[in-house]
């Protein structure tokens, strides 16, 4: 193993430092100045001896070439991957899609970060563009491409801005049901009764619907990506659940499957298909709220609205967990604990229940009687 530094005076950089793996083909680099040279030569062969160099040249690849194969390796739901391409062509490509794997720095990831803030992206789109980049890095890495991460330790991410919930009253959400476009009636209503996501109520079929014991499982959730239309697995396993509905909502499942039900789906589009979650937010959502006096409000918000009421009526949290079919239930603390806060001075409060008819218990309970010392006894002295 060695290295050495060639001059080669007509060059714009005339030192040109190669150096020679043992048992491998030597690599070589180009250098201002001898200085800048030597101290390659050193970085290399401190790599070698302590197990960690890396080939200069597998990391030649550009990031654009690079994030090719990171997609190809994607193991993830379709959504997640529309989303995941967006970002890197809008986002990532244009700023360093051309850069080179070891010639990316910390200092050039921090101004790409800082650009996107100035071009006025929202917190959360940049925290997701710069976590794509880094998970892209961190695989080249892993595979042996990098020798250093130029992830820089602080990038000084924005902070996301969490979107704002909005609960509605049982009486709005009636009340959307009554000016939405009919068909679409008994969906506003299930999801304001249920909690189900759109996906999850999308997704329903009519073998999943048990209108005699009152329940609907979800088994699957409809996914709309890039206009292709099919059922995929729930969110998480404890998305996979049964939910029991209200008679009032049982009735009116009843009613809206034999009037619009089609094909074995439980909620269709005008023309008896999936409902399209874009255009049913275009067509029917969106001159409902408006119509309702309800601008802004997301077919989420039922999801949200659910939680408030069960909440309200005192339900267990664990019970609102299974439900809305959290992966746990400090989720449900997470998203909805804010709507919590009397729940400990309840929970003392019911101790006080108990209080007086203890205390009166406590002094019918009769004295311990006193205990004879049996060890010293003239039998048995001590």
């Amino acid at each position: 193993m060695s290295g050495w530094i060639v001059h080669r005076a007509d060059r714009p950089k005339p030192y040109l430092a190669r150096f020679q793996p043992k048992g491998g083909r030597a690599v070589s680099k180009s250098f201002r100045t001898k200085r800048d040279a030597d101290k390659w030569l050193e970085v290399q062969s401190v790599d070698k001896t302590r197990g960690e160099w890396v080939d200069p040249r597998r990391g030649e690849l550009t990031l654009r070439e690079w994030s090719e194969r990171w997609l190809a390796g994607r193991r993830v739901r379709p959504s997640t991957m529309a989303r995941d391409e967006s970002v890197i062509r809008k986002l990532i490509l244009p700023h360093l899609g051309d850069r080179r794997l070891n010639s990316i720095t910390p200092d050039e990831l921090r101004e790409w970060v800082a650009d996107l803030e100035t071009a006025g992206k929202a917190p959360a789109t940049v925290a997701k563009a710069y976590q794509i980049a880094a998970a892209m890095i961190r695989l080249a890495i892993d595979d042996g491409r990098l020798a250093r991460s130029p992830l820089p330790r602080r990038v000084g991410l924005p902070t996301p801005n969490r979107e704002p919930m909005r609960f509605l009253t049982l009486a709005e959400v009636h009340h959307l049901a009554d000016v939405i476009d009919p068909r679409y009636r008994v969906l506003v209503l299930a999801a304001g009764y249920t909690g189900l996501r759109f996906g999850e109520l999308a997704g329903l079929r009519t073998d999943t619907v048990d209108l005699l014991r009152r329940a609907v499982t979800v088994t699957a959730t409809l996914s709309d990506v890039k206009g292709r239309v099919e059922l995929r697995e729930p969110k998480t396993p404890r998305s996979r659940r049964r939910v029991a509905i209200s008679p009032n909502l049982a009735d009116e499942l009843a009613t809206h499957i034999g009037k619009f039900g089609s094909d074995g789906w439980v909620f269709t589009s005008p023309t008896g298909d999936p409902i399209r979650r874009t255009n049913f937010r275009r067509r029917a959502w969106i001159p409902a709220t408006e119509t309702a006096g309800l601008d802004g409000v997301r077919f989420h918000d039922l999801r949200h609205t659910h939680a408030a009421a069960l909440i309200a009526q005192g339900e267990h949290p664990k019970l609102i967990s299974e439900r809305l079919g959290h992966s746990s239930i400090r989720v449900t603390f997470d998203v909805y604990g804010h709507l919590m806060p009397g729940m400990d001075a309840d929970a003392a409060d019911r101790m006080d229940d108990g209080w007086d008819a203890a205390a009166r218990e406590s002094r019918t309970i009769r004295a311990p009687s006193p205990i004879t010392d049996i060890g010293r006894t003239a039998e048995n002295p001590r």
